[in-house]
């Protein structure tokens, strides 16, 4: 029997653990099923090593397969849902001058935003202006000027 087996699967199993819970991908948890399978077997005598690790690898390979997309698809699949959405057609005040080659500013909820113009506007917007935000780009809102 080769006693020592069963304290190579029981580190493995244990890494494999502390391992996942660092993460919050589902990386190393099929692994540690698999160990576990690995770690029955090796209490057996008459099984030898390279039986536990091909039964370690199917088991871990099939798991992995079988229920990662599964849990990935449940896990990570969530709509996160932000309040910018709200900010396209509203109308707001610019608080300062907006032009063609310079982002101004404008205040949306007492917060400051820098904004820009929407490419086809050429004409510069003044301070206490009214604009209407088409879209978001990144950390900025595009606007263009009410007629």
């Amino acid at each position: 029997m080769e006693a020592y087996m069963v304290w190579i699967w029981l580190g493995v199993f244990i890494i494999t653990v502390i391992i996942e819970s660092l993460t919050q991908e589902l990386v190393s948890i099929w692994f540690s099923l698999g160990s576990v399978i690995a770690l029955i077997l090796s209490a057996f005598p008459n099984i030898s090593w390279y039986v536990e690790l091909v039964v370690f690898t199917i088991v871990s390979l099939l798991t992995l397969a079988l229920t990662r997309p599964f849990v990935k698809k449940l896990l990570f699949n969530a709509i996160r849902y932000t309040n910018v959405d709200e900010f396209v057609g509203k109308r707001v005040k610019v608080v300062s001058d907006i032009s063609k080659f310079e982002n101004g500013e404008v205040k949306i909820h007492d917060i400051i935003y820098h904004a820009s113009l929407m490419e086809e506007e050429t004409e510069t917007i003044k301070k206490d202006e009214i604009v209407e935000i088409v879209t978001l780009k990144g950390n900025k809102v595009i606007v263009k000027k009410i007629n």
